[in-house]
């Protein structure tokens, strides 16, 4: 792990003491992933969650319910931090989940409003600090214009 990724992680331990997430975490019912999401984080605290189902699951955040996603998004933040120079799908999607929309045909600050709404301060720092290092990455370009907008949002 890099400093920067390290420095990230403690951040995200500040503002995201690990516990125990015993509330629903999705209540997609038909989808695979909602189901899937249910049966691995039922119980579990987000730094315990296997890179690999984080990985393969990095479309996913939209599918869990507002008190989880508050509880699981640090995971899916530091694996994507340990991925911004690899142009992951999983950095990707998280980077659109926090910033829907785009520069063309419009920015969903609504939904951006409102998910921002569930954090407190400090998280929505990391959240901040997370966009901040997205517009350090070299590549892809275009990831820029969504972290510079985000940024309007998810800082204090």
């Amino acid at each position: 792990m890099t400093d920067g990724v390290e420095a990230f992680k403690l951040s995200l331990l500040a503002a995201f003491p690990p516990r125990p997430f015993h509330g629903l975490v999705s209540t997609h019912d038909k989808s695979g992933e909602g189901i899937d999401l249910r049966a691995e984080l039922s119980g579990r605290r987000w730094d315990e969650i296997p890179v690999a189902f984080i990985d393969f699951n990095s479309a996913s955040l939209s599918l869990m319910e507002p008190e989880a996603l508050v509880f699981f998004l640090p995971a899916w933040l530091l694996r994507s931090m340990e991925r911004l120079g690899d142009e992951s799908m999983l950095s990707k999607f998280t980077l659109y989940f926090l910033c829907p929309g785009n520069e063309q045909e419009g920015w969903d600050e609504d939904c951006i409003a409102a998910m921002a709404d569930l954090f407190n301060s400090d998280q929505r720092d990391v959240v901040g600090a997370y966009l901040r290092a997205v517009l350090q990455v070299d590549e892809p370009r275009y990831w820029h214009s969504y972290a510079k907008h985000g940024l309007r949002w998810w800082r204090r």
